[in-house]
C-alpha cells in the first residue's frame, strides 16, 4: 500500500554533522545560492552592478554618515573613488596612489575630527588618511604612526598593530589625545603593549561599552579609566579570536561574532563558544586558512543574518558565503565568484516600475518591500575584478549572470515513513509539489549524491502556489532503501520558490 510524507516549509538550513539519513526532514544536506524569507526557502535574489569597474581589486568599501549626507567609498590597490548615488558613477578622491598588495587588508574607523566625524582608513603600509563628508582625502595629520587596525571608541581614534619607525609592533594599542585623532603625543594620547600571549593582533571591534583586541587565542577587553593610564586592558581566556578583523560584528542578542580559525564563534564578553549550528565541521574542514585572513562579513538586520565570506577548499579568495539567522540558528549557503569586499550603504534612489528586469507576471517579490524603499540599507559587494554591485529584488541575475540555486533534502528511508527499519526497500513513485516562481528541475539521487537522475522540468505558476487539491506532480519509479532530491534552477531571470513537497512511496522488503 502506498503511503506520503509531507513536509511543509523544508526551511531547517545546512546540517552536515551526520550521515544525511539522519537529518532533519525539513534540513537540507547541501544549500546554494536560497534564502529564506518567512519560512519559506526560495532562489536568492541577484545583483545589479554599480556603475564602472574600478579596474583593480576592491579591497574595502564602507560608508561615513553624516545627519542626512552619505558618502560611499570603494578602496583599491591604488585607488580610492566615491559613490555618486544618483547617477551611479564613481569619481576618484585620492590626492596619491596607494601602494599596498592584494595581502594587505584595509581598515577604518569613523572618529570625531572638530566636532564632525570623519573616516579614517589604512592599509597597514600606507600613512593613514581621512576623509570629509565633502572633498578629497588627505592624510591623518599629527604623524601618527601606520597601522594594521583602526576603530573608533567614545573620543579616541585607536590604532593595533602598530608600525612606527619601520618597526613592527604586533601586539601594540595606540591612542590618540582624547578628542584630537591628529594629536598623537601628550596629553591623554598613549600605547600598550598586550604581552600576555605572545601572537599578533587580529582585528578591532567595540562591544558595549567595551573595545574587544582579538588575537588568535585571547580577546582582550579595553575600557576607559579615570586615571592617567587612560584605558585598561583584561584578557579573556576564549582560547579562540578573529582570523580577520572584518568578521568582526555585533548581531541584537548583546554578542559579538566572529570567524575563528574553528569556525564561526559568539563572544559574551567572557567566553568565545561556537555557533549551535551543524555547520562547523565543514567549516574548519575546508576553509583554506592560508588565505583567511582576507575573509569578510556583514550583519544584514532585515534579515536577522551574519552573512561571512571564506576562501574554501583551494581557493584564494573568500567565496563562500555562510549566512547564520541569529534568531532560527539556522545556517544557508551562498557563492558568490572572486569576492574580497562586503558592506552595507545606505540606499537614497527608490525603486522605479522600469527597474525590475523581468516580466512583472514571473516577480516573486514584494512590490511595497522596504528593501525597494529609498534609505534602506542595501548589500554591496566588490571583487577582485573590480566590479561593484549592491543586492536587489528586481534581479535575479548576477550582474547578468544567472544564479545557480540548488536545495538538496535529506536521505529519505523507511524510517521517515514510521518503519523501525532504516535498511528496508522502499519502492519511490514520486512527489508533489507547492511551488511558484518561473521554473524549477527536480532530480533524484539513490546513492547518497554520488549521481543524480533527472525526475521533472517543472513549469511554474508565477502568481500563486497549487491549490492543496491540484499540486504540481513528479512521478518517477525507482526501488532503493533510501532517497534524496535537489531542486534546481540555473536559468538567467528566473526564481521559484518552495512551499511543501509530499513524498509519494510504498514498502518493500527488507534488505537481505
Amino acid at each position: 500500500m502506498g503511503a506520503k510524507l509531507n513536509v511543509p516549509l523544508p526551511s531547517k538550513g545546512l546540517v552536515v554533522d551526520r550521515p544525511a539519513e539522519y537529518v532533519d526532514q525539513r534540513g537540507a544536506v547541501n544549500i546554494k545560492n536560497m534564502e529564506v524569507t518567512r519560512s519559506v526557502v526560495q532562489k536568492r535574489v541577484g545583483t545589479a552592478a554599480l556603475g564602472s569597474s574600478l579596474a583593480e581589486r576592491v579591497q574595502r568599501i564602507f560608508e561615513l554618515q553624516v545627519g542626512s549626507s552619505t558618502r560611499c567609498f570603494r578602496v583599491g590597490l591604488t585607488k580610492v573613488e566615491v559613490l555618486n548615488k544618483s547617477t551611479d558613477t564613481w569619481a576618484s578622491v585620492a590626492y596619491a596612489a596607494l601602494t599596498g598588495t592584494a595581502e594587505d587588508q584595509v581598515s577604518y574607523a569613523f572618529p570625531l575630527l572638530s566636532g564632525e566625524k570623519i573616516v579614517c582608513y589604512t592599509n597597514g603600509i600606507d600613512a593613514i588618511r581621512k576623509c570629509s563628508i565633502s572633498g578629497n582625502d588627505s592624510l591623518l595629520g599629527g604623524s601618527p604612526p601606520k597601522a594594521r587596525y583602526l576603530q573608533a571608541f567614545g573620543a579616541y581614534l585607536v590604532l593595533a598593530h602598530v608600525i612606527d619607525s619601520g618597526n613592527n609592533y604586533y601586539s601594540r594599542v595606540q591612542w590618540c589625545d582624547t578628542g584630537f585623532p591628529e594629536t598623537w603625543s601628550g596629553g591623554n594620547a598613549g600605547s600598550q603593549d598586550l604581552l600576555e600571549d605572545p601572537e599578533d593582533i587580529t582585528g578591532l571591534g567595540v562591544f558595549g561599552n567595551f573595545l574587544t583586541i582579538h588575537k588568535s587565542n585571547s580577546i582582550y577587553v579595553g575600557q576607559l579609566v579615570s586615571t592617567s593610564d587612560v584605558f585598561r586592558f583584561d584578557r579573556k581566556a576564549t582560547g579562540v579570536g578573529a582570523v580577520a578583523g572584518a568578521t568582526i560584528q555585533n548581531i541584537p542578542s548583546g554578542e559579538q561574532i566572529f570567524l575563528a580559525s574553528d569556525g564561526i564563534h559568539l563572544f559574551n564578553g567572557i567566553t568565545a563558544p561556537l555557533i549551535e549550528s551543524p555547520i562547523q565541521d565543514e567549516l574548519r574542514e575546508e576553509m583554506n586558512p592560508a588565505y583567511l585572513y582576507k575573509s569578510q562579513s556583514v550583519f544584514v538586520e532585515e534579515l536577522d543574518e551574519y552573512w561571512v565570506c571564506v576562501p574554501s577548499g583551494s581557493d584564494t579568495e573568500p567565496q563562500t558565503v555562510y549566512k547564520y539567522n541569529w534568531r532560527t540558528k539556522q545556517v544557508y549557503k551562498d557563492y558568490r565568484a572572486s569576492l574580497t569586499a562586503m558592506a552595507i550603504f545606505l540606499n537614497t534612489q527608490e525603486d522605479t516600475w522600469a527597474d525590475r528586469t523581468g516580466a512583472w507576471d514571473s516577480d516573486t517579490t514584494r512590490w511595497s518591500s522596504v528593501a525597494n524603499l529609498s534609505l534602506n540599507p542595501r548589500i554591496m559587494f566588490g571583487t577582485s575584478a573590480g566590479v561593484t554591485s549592491e543586492r536587489t529584488s528586481s534581479s535575479n541575475n548576477d550582474d547578468g549572470v544567472a544564479v545557480e540555486s540548488v536545495w538538496d533534502t535529506k536521505d529519505f528511508t523507511a524510517e521517515d515513513f514510521g518503519v523501525p527499519d532504516i535498511d528496508r526497500m522502499m519502492r519511490w513513485t514520486g512527489l508533489e509539489l507547492w511551488a511558484k516562481g518561473n521554473s524549477m528541475t527536480v532530480y533524484y539521487s539513490t546513492d547518497s549524491g554520488a549521481s543524480w537522475t533527472l525526475a521533472t522540468a517543472l513549469t511554474l505558476s508565477s502568481s500563486d502556489y497549487p491549490t492543496d487539491d491540484a499540486p504540481l506532480n513528479s512521478y518517477f519509479d525507482v526501488v532503493s532503501s533510501k532517497i534524496r532530491f535537489r531542486f534546481y534552477n540555473t536559468i538567467a531571470s528566473e526564481s521559484f520558490t518552495l512551499k511543501k513537497y509530499q513524498i509519494e512511496a510504498k514498502l518493500r522488503e527488507a534488505r537481505k
